[in-house]
């Protein structure tokens, strides 16, 4: 079992610094990668028509199977009223049909058609095939930490509830 350093607080603090500058400069760099605007851009058009990642993530829960809009909209974590407007295009492009829920017709269910299946599970594909090729390079364990510590970072952010300039949180400054 490899044994921790001791970290005096000064270095913890000077770590942390570049360490955050290290992360929002990867961050930055990815959104604003030409390449991977072209990637996405190739990736996420279907009919001749760019989906939005919100789309792409909408396009993929329907397809594993029917889904309630109010369902979907909490496993997207959106508004059901931004469902809405996220699944509207979907149907226009034959992705996905919208039907009343005969068992409760309050409900409106979502379904993937045949082309919206194929079109999620394409993606899908390519989105693995991308994954491969860029990081064959990485030894597999590499790989593997760099999954566990993505996943980790990600966990951790929803963690934290980031406070504004005067101490509030977030959420709390919206008037």
């Amino acid at each position: 079992m490899p044994v921790e350093p001791e970290w005096s607080d000064e270095e913890s603090e000077a770590a942390f610094r570049q360490l955050g500058d290290r992360v929002i400069e990867a961050t930055q760099v990815w959104g604003r990668s030409r390449r991977r605007q072209r990637l996405q851009r190739d990736l996420y058009t279907v009919n001749g028509v760019q989906l939005s990642l919100g789309q792409v993530d909408a396009l993929e829960t329907v397809a594993r199977g029917t889904v309630r809009m109010h369902e979907l909209a909490d496993g997207l974590g959106i508004d059901p009223s931004t469902a809405t407007r996220v699944v509207t295009p979907l149907v226009r492009l034959g992705l996905v049909e919208r039907s009343v829920d005969e068992s409760n017709r309050r409900f409106v269910t979502l379904t993937a058609t045949a082309s919206g299946r194929a079109a999620a599970q394409r993606i899908m594909d390519e989105r693995r095939q991308l994954m491969r090729e860029v990081l064959a390079p990485m030894a597999p364990d590499r790989r593997f930490l760099l999954a566990d510590l993505l996943e980790e970072y990600l966990a951790l952010m929803d963690q934290v509830e980031h406070t504004g300039p005067h101490g509030a949180a977030a959420d709390d400054q919206k008037t």
